[in-house]
């Protein structure tokens, strides 16, 4: 019995050497792979580089050009209330000449009015007679 132990022991350490070789070559394999990952990730971490800046520097143009945009709505809509101002003052002027004048020329004509039967009155008695 002491024998088949033995025999198990030496085959269980042949089978735990075989294991650790296998292993340092994978472990081995590993390496050189995760260089090429390394490699390739440098690459594209440089290549990446420029695009990241351009992009920066798109997105400040963007925020300047969004910023004047703003600034020329408000110079457009100062503009427009300042035109409705404008077209608001016309219009009550216009009232407040509308109606200073609109009484008295009234006033004239009905004057103007009463003048013209009056005439028209009087000569047109002095035909019939």
């Amino acid at each position: 019995m002491e024998s088949f132990r033995s025999v198990v022991e030496i085959v269980a350490l042949i089978s735990a050497s075989a294991l650790c070789l296998y292993l340092i070559v994978v472990l081995a394999r590993l390496k050189g792979v995760l260089t090429i990952l390394q490699k390739d990730l440098a690459e594209i971490g440089e290549k990446a580089k420029p695009v990241l800046e351009n992009l920066q520097v798109i997105t400040e143009k963007l925020r300047s050009i969004s910023g004047k945009i703003d600034d020329q709505v408000g110079i457009v809509k100062g503009s427009l209330e300042s035109v409705k101002y404008a077209a608001e003052n016309i219009m009550a002027f216009e009232q407040r000449i509308q109606e200073s004048l609109e009484e008295p020329v009234l006033r004239f004509t009905s004057v103007l009015a009463a003048l013209v039967n009056r005439i028209t009155s009087f000569f047109g008695s002095n035909r019939n007679q």
